[in-house]
């Protein structure tokens, strides 16, 4: 049990600092946003809806709850329904991560 907790405390641990430490360019995130996710998400915040209805805004991604880099490099990594694969580098998914988070 004690290694179970210690495990969960580090893993924990580790999430905040990468957080922490910031990834990628939000200003490039936001152009590459523009030219691969605008088809179904709103990108810009402050927009109010998502072009497939069924797509949350960035704004919303921003804010949900416990969003962090982690949760949305997992999104941009993994096959979920309706969400086509883009192949993105490493350094363009930080890029987009950086500029979904600093619309908070």
């Amino acid at each position: 049990m004690k290694r179970v907790i210690c495990f969960l405390t580090l893993l924990a641990l580790s999430s905040v600092s990468v957080s922490a430490q910031g990834v990628g360019n939000p200003r490039n995130g936001a152009e590459l946003a523009r030219e691969t996710c605008s088809r179904c998400h709103a990108v810009r915040g402050g927009d109010p809806i998502s072009p497939n209805l069924r797509a949350p805004t960035f704004s919303e991604l921003a804010s949900a709850p416990g969003m962090t880099v982690a949760a949305l490099m997992v999104a941009l990594t993994t096959p979920h329904a309706g969400m086509p694969m883009f192949m993105l580098t490493q350094d363009e998914r930080e890029d987009i991560i950086a500029y979904i988070l600093g619309l908070k």
